[in-house]
């Protein structure tokens, strides 16, 4: 289930700046919200998700801010927020994602993100359902925030970030789909798989900072650009809800169609 989120940007609080790597911060308001409607659920998202293998999915994701006016500071690392309206859209594939459990999570909440040097303060004016699309089995895709996909050899500590061009790519993508499928409906798929994954334009790499300024700083390679993909229509309904690759509870890899 897909919704719309009208953010309004109080700039008189802390300003209207925030650093360009935000979807860390974006993700724990997410969980501060769940954890506040729900302590049980957030303690199963946090600690089990839907799991496979002993390896958690957190079946939701978002998209950066949408904002319609900003400028950029390259050498603060900031982007500086000149509208007074942001959209946000989030997904999620859990049944447990109702309209009234959402409204209840976001409903007039006010809440801060930013780090050390620059915050921005939002308050959720308005929640909107967006409809399920009918999907086809072949069709058009954009990102909405930046599509992760990885892979780690057996002698290696840390995994490779890899181009949704990389020859690897589409057998990745199509192994972590399946395994969301896994994962959301507690059995394998089990027809028949045509699949294709094709990016039509040329990826922009972004690279995320992650727990920007501790210990466990971080960063993960995204990529932002249009794909075609072909798939069972169960498949791609599984991929628009919760996202392309891997990562989407921190904010990545959210779509939507393309006309």
């Amino acid at each position: 289930m897909r919704f719309k989120l009208t953010l309004l940007t109080d700039k008189k609080a802390f300003g209207n700046q925030l650093p360009l790597n935000y979807q860390y911060e974006l993700s724990a308001f997410v969980y501060r919200s769940i954890a506040q409607a729900d302590r049980d659920y957030a303690l199963w998202l946090h600690e089990n998700g839907f799991r496979l293998e002993g390896k958690p999915f957190k079946l939701f994701t978002f998209s950066n801010l949408l904002i319609t006016q900003y400028k950029i500071d390259k050498n603060s690392d900031r982007i500086r927020i000149e509208s007074d309206r942001v959209e946000w859209l989030v997904s999620f594939l859990p049944e447990t994602a109702t309209e009234k459990f959402v409204h209840g999570l976001f409903s007039e909440q006010v809440f801060q993100i930013g780090d050390k040097k620059s915050v921005v303060q939002f308050r959720i004016a308005q929640i909107e359902v967006l409809p399920m699309p009918t999907f086809e089995p072949e069709m058009r895709f954009r990102t909405l925030s930046p599509a992760s996909i990885s892979y780690r050899k057996e002698e290696e500590r840390y995994p490779d970030y890899i181009s949704p061009e990389h020859p690897e790519a589409a057998g990745i993508v199509l192994n972590n789909l399946l395994n969301k499928y896994h994962t959301f409906y507690g059995k394998p798929y089990e027809r028949k798989i045509d699949f294709t994954f094709q990016p039509t334009n040329k990826p922009r790499t972004k690279l995320i900072k992650i727990k920007s300024g501790m210990p466990e700083e971080t960063f993960i390679r995204g990529y932002l650009f249009e794909f075609k993909m072909r798939a069972d229509v169960e498949l791609m309904r599984v991929m628009y809800a919760s996202g392309i690759g891997e990562k989407g509870s921190q904010g990545f890899g959210m779509v939507e169609i393309m006309g």
